[in-house]
């Protein structure tokens, strides 16, 4: 699988290691939940990076524990319906304040993707034959939203306030 964010393809340093899979020394590892619950003592001092994969009906109190020091979180979207994965990503941004990268994967498409980014997704793992291209697409399509979100974009409201008072003559009320 391929590894993009939203200006198309990145080299991707991490590497999922199994159940009973020694961790290398140094590396970036992304091990299930239960690996990370059992082994994170072990993991966070011989490996260079740790990251968790879970899905998106994750407990995310399971998470708070280690989100200081994980590098990423892999959501796995079950299927394209699954909205789950979009409250996922934008509790672990607001509520739980995590900050690192934060991928999902799973059966989804690139108009997903930019409502996913909006959520608080900063990559995002494909198959080799996902429209890449459509997903940069999707993406500039839209500069401006009605609603707030975790990427901070100022809401059309916001914009169109900062627009009058600038016109308004010094001294109007409006």
């Amino acid at each position: 699988m391929a590894v993009v964010d939203r200006n198309g393809p990145l080299k991707d340093a991490w590497t999922r290691i199994g159940e009973d899979a020694p961790a290398p020394k140094g590396a970036s590892v992304i091990v299930s939940l239960a690996r990370l619950k059992n082994e994170h003592n072990s993991l966070f001092s011989a490996a260079g990076a740790v990251g968790v994969e879970v899905a998106s009906d994750v407990d995310l109190a399971d998470l708070e524990p280690f989100l200081a020091r994980l590098g990423v979180i892999v959501v796995r979207m079950a299927t394209m319906r699954d909205g789950r994965v979009f409250s996922t990503g934008r509790l672990l941004r607001e509520r739980y304040g995590y900050a690192a990268d934060l991928r999902a994967v799973g059966d989804f498409i690139p108009d997903q993707v930019l409502f996913l980014l909006r959520c608080g997704f900063t990559s995002f793992e494909v198959g080799e034959k996902f429209p890449v291209e459509s997903l940069k697409q999707s993406v500039a399509a839209y500069s401006v939203w009605y609603q707030k979100a975790t990427d901070r974009a100022k809401s059309v409201v916001e914009l169109r306030g900062e627009n009058s008072s600038r016109g308004a003559p010094k001294g109007s009320s409006s």
